[in-house]
């Protein structure tokens, strides 16, 4: 029963109270997805063009989120931070360079700093350019200073396993010959020391443990090899030539002849693979003059191709011991001595 004078709420009243209750939830639910969408989204106008972000190694993701905060990519460095941590990203993040273009979404800002989507910048490095002339070249593009990737260069513990002790004791850059040329994709926050990882990593892909045993059963080290192929790289100028100037200088080596490499003595003496030999340069004293020391020099003098490397490996069946320029770029080859003077008559006057 109830008490006299209680009053009694009607059902219309409870009824309009509910539709009161969930009309509120549902104003408080759009405006919470109106929120969530306006934070989410990038305030860069679309008619602006991409912006490039780059994050510092060993940024936290406060610093990050204010980076992008004030790099106009969010709107809020707050809430990059909540959703960071509500995906479990934080010291996830990943150095490097980034772009960002107008209305990308939060969420993907934030993939695409966990997953690395860094810009990838290319360097191509041709064969036959010697460590300096690498290292001037990673200057010149931006990836670096010259001073810090001869350093790297030069650091002996870097090479590889097969190269001897004491060549490694005595080369002015131990990685000379050992950094393979090839198009290579360069982030922004590489050390020049990672470049000269990544490059030796390749030098290992293409010199392969079958290489080096086919080296070795041609009574060359897989040292031997890598500065024989050097030599060709320097010589060569096209590509048929290369097994026959290989073959030629394999010829002399097996019968105790000298090589007689003019890109040897210009190596020796520091000057550009496309200079002059002089006569007089000719008596440079020098392990790597292969016109006063007999053998191979102590180690390449330049970084070679795969085709030079595959040229010594797999030589022309010939019997060349001699070549001379014939000035378009190809050679005049000789199995005598008197064959070659005549070709030199014939090809350079002399």
């Amino acid at each position: 029963m109830r008490a006299p004078g209680a009053q009694v709420e009607s059902p219309r009243r409870r009824s309009r109270l509910a539709i009161y209750c969930l009309g509120l939830l549902i104003v408080l639910l759009l405006a919470s997805l109106s929120i969530f969408s306006y934070l989410s989204s990038c305030p860069l106008p679309e008619t602006a063009g991409p912006v490039s972000v780059m994050v510092e190694p060993g940024m936290s993701t406060r610093e990050v989120a204010k980076l992008l905060e004030e790099q106009g990519v969010i709107r809020s460095d707050l809430f990059f931070r909540i959703l960071a941590r509500m995906k479990r990203a934080d010291g996830l993040i990943q150095s490097g360079e980034y772009s960002f273009g107008p209305g990308i979404h939060i969420r993907d800002v934030l993939d695409s700093l966990v997953e690395g989507r860094v810009i990838y910048y290319s360097l191509t490095v041709r064969e036959g350019l010697s460590v300096e002339q690498i290292a001037a070249l990673v200057e010149e593009k931006g990836f670096g200073t010259k001073e810090a990737f001869l350093e790297a260069a030069s650091d002996r513990s870097l090479a590889p396993d097969y190269v001897p002790a004491e060549y490694l004791e005595t080369a002015k850059y131990p990685l000379e010959g050992y950094l393979f040329p090839d198009t290579y994709y360069i982030r922004r926050g590489m050390t020049e020391r990672d470049i000269v990882l990544m490059m030796l990593k390749r030098m290992d892909e293409v010199f392969t443990e079958e290489m080096r045993e086919k080296a070795r059963a041609m009574n060359l080290t897989p040292h031997g090899a890598a500065t024989l192929a050097s030599i060709v790289e320097r010589e060569a100028q096209v590509a048929w030539e290369r097994p026959v100037i290989a073959a030629v200088y394999l010829n002399r080596l097996r019968i105790g002849m000298k090589l007689d490499a003019d890109p040897t003595v210009l190596y020796a003496l520091g000057k550009p693979p496309n200079a002059l030999v002089l006569w007089k340069d000719l008596e440079v004293d020098s392990p790597y003059n292969t016109y006063k020391y007999p053998g191979l020099p102590p180690g390449p003098i330049c970084n070679f191709g795969k085709a030079s490397l595959e040229a010594v490996l797999a030589p022309e069946d010939v019997d060349y011991l001699y070549f001379v320029a014939k000035n378009d770029g190809t050679h005049a080859f000789a199995r005598t001595l008197a064959e070659h003077n005549l070709n030199r008559a014939t090809y350079q006057g002399r």
